[in-house]
């Protein structure tokens, strides 16, 4: 059990409920996620090495800025939170939760604030917001384990994959957390694990991150910039646009262009959607290359819907960028940087993992 306030992140719950099942809940920008978790229970499929699993697993869209563009931040949390319940009511009925554990997508501090979530209220309130209190209220007498998204992530990779890892999400948003000696480092605020918005353009007409600023990592290469990217190209009728096999479907509106169109494209070999899809790895790849040279890591687990929908084809982009770019010491890339399974439930069982070592006293 640890307690090191570098890689500690909030929960209040008594040892000793190893046994107790476990409303999870993965809040994601664009999917919101929720299961019960058993401890014990046959884990899903693809997840060797430990025991206990989502029993069953229901989702729902997740309100943010983008679908309420005209809403504050308040009103974007109640619309949250009212998701929230009706998940657990659809799952528990009228029963209430024993333990709740809920990973989100933004640092979460040891007081159980989260400190910004662009991908759900963008910009709008860049104060911390005490969410751990919030689920308190939702759901009163419950054990609450609250925890970053990425970091859910990588607990359920770490019997996978060592101990010592580092887990990078490519959704809505980019975030990685890596881990060492199977707990991930945080720092002192819990501001570790926030790849995404480091600045890596810093042109005047860099684009816009969903956090406010400009020319971060997650507005040029995650699924969301990579999308607003595509429909600026196609507004203004590039030349690699218009030769794209796409442009009869979005030449009027571009957009009707969505993720998923780019991604069969891109395995089909379009020209326009490989050159998008290349140069969002590429940075993401020099982005892995100086977690690898600054940490050491060695091992990178690949996860979110963007990535895993890309697939085989976007690894080998990730891995050719950072070899390229990392200082040449006998890594091996290619074994290093790994997918993960195709699955959207990592982050519930990851949370529901959390919650269950927590629970027997194991976490702290």
């Amino acid at each position: 059990m640890s307690s090191h306030p570098w890689r500690r992140e909030h929960s209040e719950a008594p040892a000793g409920h190893a046994t107790t099942a476990i409303l999870a809940y993965d809040v994601g920008g664009t999917s919101l996620r929720a299961a019960i978790y058993v401890p014990g229970a046959p884990g899903v499929p693809g997840a060797p090495g430990r025991a206990g699993g989502i029993v069953r697993a229901i989702e729902a869209p997740t309100p943010n800025h983008l679908l309420y563009p005209n809403e504050s931040a308040d009103q974007i949390r109640a619309r949250l939170f009212a998701a929230i319940r009706a998940l657990a009511a659809e799952l528990l009925g009228s029963a209430s939760p024993g333990a709740v554990s809920a990973a989100l997508p933004g640092p979460i501090d040891r007081s159980g604030r989260v400190l910004g979530c662009p991908t759900i209220w963008g910009d709008r309130d860049r104060s911390p917001f005490p969410i751990r209190q919030a689920l308190a209220e939702l759901f009163p007498g419950a054990r609450l384990c609250v925890l970053n998204d990425v970091t859910a992530a990588g607990y359920r990779y770490l019997a996978e994959h060592g101990p010592d890892l580092c887990v990078v999400t490519v959704s809505s948003g980019i975030g990685h957390k890596v881990f060492i000696g199977g707990e991930p480092a945080l720092g002192p605020s819990a501001r570790g694990g926030e790849i995404g918005h480091l600045r890596v353009d810093h042109s005047a007409e860099a684009p816009p991150c969903d956090c406010g600023g400009h020319g971060h990592l997650a507005s040029v290469a995650s699924g969301r910039g990579v999308l607003r990217r595509a429909r600026r190209e196609a507004a203004a009728g590039t030349a690699a646009a218009r030769a794209s096999r796409l442009w009869p479907a979005i030449a009027a509106d571009p957009s009707a262009l969505d993720n998923p169109l780019l991604v069969r494209a891109f395995h089909e070999g379009d020209a326009w959607a490989c050159g998008l899809i290349d140069d969002a790895a590429r940075e993401l790849g020099r982005m892995l290359a100086f977690i690898h040279l600054g940490v050491g890591t060695e091992r990178f687990v690949i996860v979110g819907g963007l990535a895993m929908a890309l697939g085989e084809g976007y690894r080998q982009r990730l891995v050719r960028a950072a070899r390229e770019t990392a200082w040449d010491r006998g890594n091996d890339w290619d074994s290093g940087v790994v997918l993960g399974v195709v699955e959207d439930a990592a982050g519930l069982v990851g949370a529901g993992r959390y919650a269950e070592a927590v629970l027997a006293g194991r976490l702290s």
